[in-house]
């Protein structure tokens, strides 16, 4: 059965909706969460070690660990013991870190192509920190060799197609002669880079790889990009912080700085209580107090015991057994004389 992570904002803050948390989805038998750029949940935090803690399925219910990371791993205000597996429910808070992840078990599709989407997660948060602390977080891509050489064009639009080319609507015009007059497109999607030859002449190579026209494809840096005679380089200031928080050491963090647990919104509704059973009904004409009635059950009254009383015969009885023991005794003596 899939497990779902949502990572989630610490604290009583309105939870964002389903289809804009942070999330992923594993159908496999274990998911890795740390910082390191192996990881399936990758949290560029620094109070989160790069082998931070795994989810294991064990049949069809799934158990935490905590790996041995240096802040610890909490489910709910509990600290699991490293190495020490424990079962979590479907809606399960979860803390690694700073950071709250929430755990969904249920019939998900898995996350396609998981190896871009951790990608994509890890420059989401990225970014969302970047932005919330005023940072510029466009790409920028630069004209490193060529006739142009230092001119640059700013990502700032999220979906925006921008041009290259000779023609002087391009938003990154080219002095190269080598260039068509349109000759590539740009495009930046969430925590990816799109590039497209447009059918130019030249081409469009990225790397050593030439572009099939009219075809995005992803340029990721250090590669370069060429147009001609221009060598363009691609920089992500988004790309570069996600590179140097998993370069850095683990950051303790001390209990008292651990956000507060936001409240679960996946947790299944806990189950409605079993109707009470209807107060019993009074025979017809009867007038019954409820509050002081007591219960209408017959409970029978215990017989008492008959008292004994002794006959003649019991007497009698009595009589002939004392004689009987005294004769015993008295032939007992004369024996033993």
């Amino acid at each position: 059965m899939p497990v779902t992570v949502f990572v989630r904002a610490g604290g009583p803050r309105a939870p964002e909706p389903q289809d804009k948390e942070p999330s992923l989805t594993f159908d496999g038998p274990r998911v890795v969460i740390g910082r390191s750029d192996g990881s399936d949940v990758r949290l560029p935090d620094p109070s989160v070690s790069l082998r931070h803690a795994s989810i294991r399925a064990q049949g069809s219910d799934y158990a935490i660990v905590d790996e041995g990371s240096t802040n610890g791993t909490w489910v709910g205000g509990v600290k699991l013991l490293a190495q020490t597996p424990r079962l979590v429910r479907s809606g399960d808070l979860v803390r690694v870190g700073k950071v709250w992840l929430e755990l969904v078990v249920g019939q998900r599709p898995a996350t396609p192509d998981l190896g871009l989407a951790t990608r994509d997660l890890a420059l989401a948060l990225v970014r969302r920190a970047m932005e919330a602390a005023g940072d510029d977080t466009s790409a920028v891509v630069r004209v490193a060799e060529g006739p142009d050489i230092g001119a640059e064009l700013r990502l700032r639009e999220d979906g925006r197609t921008y041009l290259f080319g000779r023609a002087e609507h391009c938003d990154l015009p080219l002095a190269d002669e080598d260039a068509s007059r349109e000759h590539a497109a740009i495009v930046r999607r969430g925590g990816r880079v799109f590039l497209r030859d447009l059918g130019s002449r030249n081409g469009v190579f990225v790397g050593e790889t030439r572009l099939a026209p009219d075809q995005e494809t992803v340029w990721r840096p250090p590669a370069m990009a060429r147009i001609g005679i221009s060598v363009l380089s691609l920089e992500e200031p988004v790309s570069r912080a996600l590179a140097e928080l998993e370069a850095a050491a683990d950051e303790p963090l001390p209990d008292a700085a651990a956000p507060p647990a936001p409240v679960s919104v996946h947790a299944p509704p806990p189950p409605e209580p079993e109707p009470e059973p209807p107060p019993p009904v009074a025979p017809a004409g009867a007038r019954v107090d409820a509050a002081i009635a007591p219960p209408l059950v017959h409970v029978p009254a215990a017989r008492a015991r008959p008292k004994r009383t002794f006959t003649v015969l019991d007497i009698v009885v009595v009589t002939v057994a004392i004689a009987v023991i005294g004769a015993s005794l008295a032939t007992l003596v004369w024996v033993l004389r």
